[in-house]
C-alpha cells in the first residue's frame, strides 16, 4: 500500500500527524477537529482564540471596547473600519468647507462617461450632510468589526471597496444620468450581504440577517431620495466576494490566495466591461 498526502490537504500546525482542509479564520494556518474552536464566522484556532480572549490584557481592552451588535455577535473596535470612519470623516470635513468639491467627486453617470470613472469610487467617500454621514458611520461600527475579524483586515478593506464599486456601477448602469449620487451605503451593503455569506457559509442563523436587509432595502425603494441601485449592487457584490472568501479559506493557503485573487480580477473586469458598454450609450 502507497500512502500520499491528499492534495487538498495539509497538516495541521499543532498535529503533524493529522490533515486538514480548514484553515484559521483569522491567521490562515490549517487547524485539524481537535484544534477547531468555534467563532462568528468559521473556526479559529487555539493560538488566535488565546491572543484575542484569554490573556488579561485582551480581557482588560474588550471590558473597554467590546460591544453587542445587534445580531448578538460580539465584536470590538477595528483598524480598518476606524481608519475608513477617520476618512469619511475628514472628507466630509472637507467637502463642508468647499462645497463645490462635493460635485466633482460624486457619481454623475454622464460625467463617469465622458472620462472620470474615478467618481465610482470617489463618490463612496462623499456625503451629502451630517446626518447621511452619520447614519452611514453607524451602521459600518456596528456591522463592519464583526465581517472585519472574520475574514482579516486586508479582506475586509478588499471587499468593502469592491462593494462600493458594485453599488457605483450598478447606480451607474440603471440611474438617471444627470443626477448625482454619494455616500457609503453601496459599501455597508456590500458588508450587509458579506454578513449573510459568511453565516451562512457556517450553517448560522441567518433570518435575522435576512429581515434586516429587507426592511432596509424596501426603505431604498420607498423613499426616492435614497438610490437604491447602489444598495443593490452593494449588496450582490458583498455576498459575491463573502462567499468566494468562505470557500477559499478551506483551501490550502497558496489556493485560498490565488482564489481570492481572481476573484477580485474578476469583479473589477466586470465592473470595467459593464462602465464602458454603458458609456458607449451616453
Amino acid at each position: 500500500m502507497v500512502t500520499s498526502q491528499l492534495p487538498d490537504r495539509v497538516a495541521c500546525y499543532r498535529h503533524a500527524d493529522h490533515l486538514t482542509g480548514v484553515h484559521c479564520t483569522r491567521c490562515g494556518r490549517p487547524i485539524c477537529p481537535d484544534c477547531m474552536q468555534a467563532a462568528p464566522v468559521g473556526h479559529q484556532c487555539p493560538t488566535c482564540v488565546a491572543e484575542s480572549s484569554d490573556t488579561p490584557a485582551a480581557r482588560a481592552a474588550r471590558a473597554v471596547r467590546t460591544r453587542v451588535s445587534p445580531l448578538g455577535w460580539r465584536s470590538r473596535a477595528t483598524p480598518v473600519v476606524l481608519a475608513l470612519i477617520a476618512l469619511n470623516t475628514v472628507a466630509f470635513v472637507l467637502t463642508s468647507a468647499h462645497p463645490a468639491w462635493t460635485f466633482d467627486y460624486a457619481q454623475i453617470p454622464v460625467s463617469v462617461a465622458h472620462g472620470q470613472p474615478y467618481r465610482l469610487l470617489t463618490a463612496a467617500f462623499v456625503h451629502e450632510n451630517f446626518t447621511h454621514l452619520l447614519f452611514n458611520m453607524v451602521s459600518l461600527f456596528v456591522m463592519g468589526p464583526p465581517v472585519e475579524e472574520a475574514v482579516g483586515p486586508r479582506r475586509f478593506l478588499a471587499l468593502y471597496l469592491l462593494a462600493a464599486l458594485g453599488g457605483s456601477v450598478c447606480s451607474f448602469l440603471f440611474g438617471p444620468t444627470l443626477v448625482a449620487g454619494v455616500g457609503a451605503s453601496g459599501a455597508i451593503f456590500g458588508i450587509f450581504g458579506a454578513w449573510f455569506s459568511l453565516a451562512r457559509a457556517n450553517r448560522s442563523e441567518t433570518g435575522v440577517i435576512m429581515l434586516f436587509i429587507a426592511i432596509l432595502l424596501a426603505y431604498s425603494f420607498y423613499d426616492t431620495a435614497i438610490d437604491w441601485r447602489a444598495h443593490v449592487g452593494g449588496l450582490v457584490t458583498g455576498v459575491v466576494v463573502a462567499a468566494a472568501y468562505a470557500w477559499a479559506v478551506r483551501r490550502p493557503a497558496r489556493l485560498r490566495i490565488m482564489s481570492e485573487a481572481a476573484v477580485a480580477v474578476a469583479m473589477l473586469g466586470l465592473f470595467a466591461l459593464l462602465v464602458q458598454v454603458r458609456a458607449a450609450q451616453l
